[in-house]
């Protein structure tokens, strides 16, 4: 290829992420629910007979499927979890994206309007409102873990400066808890919300100056 040609191309490219393409893709909604005292989140209590991390509570999602982009698979997931019709469903947008893990979850903001607290026995335990200003008005706690790297046994430890005394980085990875009375809200959908809180309180105070 013509060595200008290419530099052509560079220019163009749209950046992705690294590994993205090998990822596991997930989507998920925040519900809000418009009250008179003001908005709620609506989360979930995964079903206790379900084999991936039954009582958690978590937000309606799951993967996105072959051929479905991240805003389909959260609508879809949204209307299968909570048996909620397309029409009840006014799409907000994507808020920003959770990494880690080789998983890529997009969380969108929708509004779910006239919600009768119905949901699907096969996957939901219950649903749970926390009103919105509990997350603007309380920081999560947060506890730090410490991932080691550990090599697998044939790892060429003698192409590396150090070889097996080599000093390999631990990553740290935040785990941020919520507790709104007997409801503990942990993990992704704590750093989800976290993250949501901070947005909506940048904005207000946005359009206050």
């Amino acid at each position: 290829m013509n060595a200008n040609k290419q530099i052509s191309y560079l220019k163009n490219h749209k950046s992705t992420m690294i590994g993205i393409r090998q990822s596991v893709k997930s989507s998920v909604c925040i519900p809000l629910i418009s009250t008179n005292s003001g908005f709620e989140v609506l989360f979930e209590k995964r079903s206790l007979n379900i084999e991936s991390q039954p009582g958690d509570i978590c937000f309606p999602g799951g993967m996105v499927e072959p051929g479905e982009t991240t805003q389909e698979a959260a609508v879809r997931e949204l209307m299968e979890e909570l048996n909620v019709s397309a029409s009840q469903i006014d799409m907000i947008g994507l808020m920003d994206i959770l990494s880690g893990n080789s998983i890529y979850i997009y969380p969108y903001a929708v509004e779910l309007k006239q919600y009768r607290n119905t949901f699907s026995t096969d996957e939901v335990e219950e649903v749970l409102r926390v009103p919105l200003d509990f997350f603007l008005q309380n920081e999560p706690e947060i506890y730090v873990s410490r991932l080691k790297v550990i090599p697998p046994e044939d790892f060429p430890y003698e192409r590396i400066y150090g070889g097996r005394n080599y000093a390999w980085r631990d990553r740290k990875e935040e785990i941020l808890f919520y507790q709104y009375r007997d409801h503990t809200i942990w993990g992704l959908t704590a750093k989800i919300m976290h993250s949501f809180a901070q947005i909506w309180t940048e904005n207000s105070r946005l359009e206050a100056e």
